[in-house]
């Protein structure tokens, strides 16, 4: 026992200068890294474990009937919490990253809410509509901001359908 006292401090030392890292689920929805491109020549089924936007799973339609319900009722901060949790189940749903653009945008967080926006853009792949609709909320953003010009640029990547 006399021989291990010494080592001790040590080991001590030791187990507190190991550095933790963070679990994901604290860390907050905007800062997680989200890919800006996607990858057109990977499988979508492999690159995103996530259906189609009209295709939602049953528990993430009912978490966005929950946040739609919070959000009617006013209560913004319970719709957040919300799509969080529908966030941590579907990291890669650009129509979450949608939700959360917009209500960023209800709470006036304008730059969150067109950081938001982008991570929507950069997952959405092909879907024109939520495209269109996360460069308008940029815009709108921009304005918001005084910044005319660029929602002027936000605006013009806005595309036809087809």
């Amino acid at each position: 026992m006399k021989r291990l006292l010494p080592l001790l401090p040590l080991l001590l030392i030791s187990a507190c200068a190991q550095q933790s890292s963070k679990p994901v689920a604290l860390i907050p929805v905007e800062e997680r890294n989200v890919p800006t491109e996607v990858n057109q020549t990977a499988n979508p089924s492999e690159q995103y474990n996530k259906a189609a936007p009209d295709e939602d799973s049953p528990v993430i339609l009912a978490l966005l009937k929950e946040s739609d319900a919070h959000k009617e009722t006013g209560n913004t901060n319970k719709a957040v919490a919300t799509i969080e949790r529908a966030l941590r189940i579907e990291p890669n749903n650009s129509r979450l990253w949608y939700e959360f653009a917009a209500l960023r945008f209800q709470q006036q967080q304008w730059q969150q809410a067109i950081a938001l926006a982008r991570k929507s853009i950069a997952l959405a792949s092909h879907t024109v509509d939520l495209k269109n609709k996360s460069w308008e909320l940029i815009a709108e953003c921009h304005d918001r901001l005084g910044n005319k010009d660029k929602a002027r640029q936000a605006r013009q990547q806005i595309r036809l359908p087809g």
